[in-house]
């Protein structure tokens, strides 16, 4: 499996609430092209507003999770090369500048196994050894119902890795509050280069 993570800011003129709804149109788009075929998951996690925790960021309108077969680069057909421009057209509709700008493709490890869903903290790491003893650390708080460690993936092209961190937690929770309790218990916000805390839609999820 490949899993891509993009982090990315509404196109200047939206609302917040008006560009989710054009990010949800676009995730549309994309389940009615013959590329997504090749896609296992995908999750849209909408910035929550205001950030409910104190070293949260709000400069950031959108993070996703892109999860795809192994073969989505070799298997390419015209058809799907068609599909990609379409997309391509579509994200200078929707955001700030164009997703592979915004991205970083990762390795997956799942610490606490869980489904995808619920509130999340996405915590972003200049150093993978830093992301992974928080994510050791956020494991032992007893209320997270999942917790993922991405790290950078250097078999992917150097140009295709435009985000400038080296690895990425995600922590789910049920709540609010929930989150809340598991992340003061741990304290791991303060470790993180960046956090933010979202709400995931999953459009589509067929890991197999």
């Amino acid at each position: 499996m490949l899993k891509m993570i993009y982090l990315a800011k509404r196109k200047p003129g939206f609302s917040f609430d008006g560009f989710v709804r054009r990010w949800r149109k676009h995730g549309a788009l994309a389940i009615e092209q013959p590329l997504w075929r090749q896609t296992l998951g995908y999750v849209q996690a909408e910035p929550i507003r205001p950030q409910p925790f104190v070293g949260a960021s709000e400069d950031y309108d959108a993070i996703a999770c892109y999860m795809v077969r192994d073969g989505l680069f070799t298997e390419m057909t015209e058809e799907d090369a068609t599909s990609s421009a379409i997309m391509a057209e579509d994200e200078l509709k929707t955001f700030a500048e164009p997703i592979p700008a915004t991205a970083l493709w990762v390795k997956e490890e799942r610490v606490l196994p869980g489904e995808l869903g619920g509130i999340t903290a996405f915590l972003f790491f200049n150093n993978t050894a830093n992301a992974r003893e928080s994510a050791q650390r956020a494991s032992a708080s007893g209320g997270l119902n999942r917790i993922t460690l991405n790290t950078r993936d250097d078999g992917m092209p150097r140009e295709s890795q435009t985000l400038p961190y080296q690895a990425v937690v995600e922590l789910s929770a049920a709540s609010i509050p929930a989150l809340e309790a598991a992340l003061e218990a741990v304290d791991v916000i303060p470790t993180s280069d960046l956090a933010v805390i979202t709400r995931e839609a999953v459009l589509w999820h067929r890991m197999s």
